[in-house]
């Protein structure tokens, strides 16, 4: 019997594969699925990144604002030290706040009895403000942590920047206090500032694009009828206006941006959008991430 097939006798086997048309579909479908996992893996990127951004900001704004108000609470204290003629006690007289509306300090030098040290206005409404608050230092007793030791082996209070300083003559009283003058400003997108112990500000948040100061004026000056009533919140009074003596609240807001640009042109107008110190609606357009904070400070020491 013979054998069919090929040629030797052996069975021809039957040949499988992929159709040309199989083989791009199966092509075509782990495209699309590895193209979703780029997408999804782009956009959780996308997503960590303005998650860190917004943390970075709020870290900053948080730090900046706490650093301001641990000064501005304290402004006007000034502790009795003596009895006067009529039974009421001695304070040291100094201005316990003022600042510069849209301008900075002509003199970072000067402390804050210092009339017109504001330079010009400028036309910005957006342009920082700066403030300038004073109290009289003060060394906890025992192991304090608000003071060192200075050069003559005594304890003395640490201005803003961490630094001891001079104490100060009072030509009134006849004798010497330490008055803690602290300048807030913002210089080169960081908020800066000026302490009696450094001769030129220090940066202590960066960061910080704008400060934005409102004054709570009261009804009537401390010890009249209406001190302890705020009307109005309003700008920085002239230097040497006797509107100062009003002041009983400061409201502090700073606006704060991404240490790195995070938006893209199709997230900016949708995550890029923000309210700025003057309650207006702004958009992002350089990548940058942006949000305000506010915070408002009672002069507890302006209300005695």
């Amino acid at each position: 019997m013979s054998r069919r097939g090929i040629p030797g006798g052996r069975p021809r086997r039957a040949e499988t594969g992929f159709t040309l048309i199989e083989m791009m579909v199966a092509l075509a479908i782990g495209l699309a699925v590895i193209g979703a996992l780029i997408a999804a893996y782009l956009s959780s990127f996308a997503s960590g990144r303005h998650s860190d951004a917004l943390v970075q900001i709020t870290e900053d704004a948080t730090l900046a604002l706490n650093v301001m108000r641990q000064q501005v609470a304290q402004a006007g204290f000034s502790q009795p030290h003596g009895v006067g003629a009529e039974g009421g006690l001695v304070l040291h007289a100094f201005p316990g706040v003022t600042g510069c509306e849209a301008a900075g300090f002509v003199d970072l030098q000067s402390g804050i009895a210092a009339p017109g040290n504001c330079q010009a206005a400028s036309t910005d409404p957006s342009a920082p403000d700066t403030i300038e608050v004073a109290y009289e230092g003060s060394v906890l007793p025992g192991k304090s942590s608000n003071g060192i030791l200075g050069g003559a082996g005594t304890p003395q209070p640490l201005d803003c920047l961490g630094n001891s300083f001079a104490k100060t003559h009072d030509d009134a009283t006849g004798d010497d206090f330490w008055l803690n003058d602290s300048k807030f400003y913002v210089a080169d997108g960081s908020l800066y500032c000026h302490g009696p112990g450094n001769r030129a500000g220090a940066a202590i948040v960066q960061n910080v694009e704008t400060l934005q100061v409102a004054y709570g004026m009261a009804a009537a000056p401390a010890g009249a009828p209406g001190a302890g009533q705020i009307v109005y919140y309003g700008n920085a009074p002239p230097a040497g206006s006797p509107l100062w003596a009003d002041v009983v609240s400061v409201k502090l807001c700073v606006q704060v941006r991404s240490a790195a640009r995070v938006l893209d042109k199709a997230s900016s107008p949708t995550l890029g959008g923000w309210i700025d110190c003057g309650n207006a609606q702004r958009t992002a357009t350089d990548g940058y991430l942006r949000r305000t904070f506010t915070t408002t400070i009672v002069l507890q020491n302006k209300l005695l």
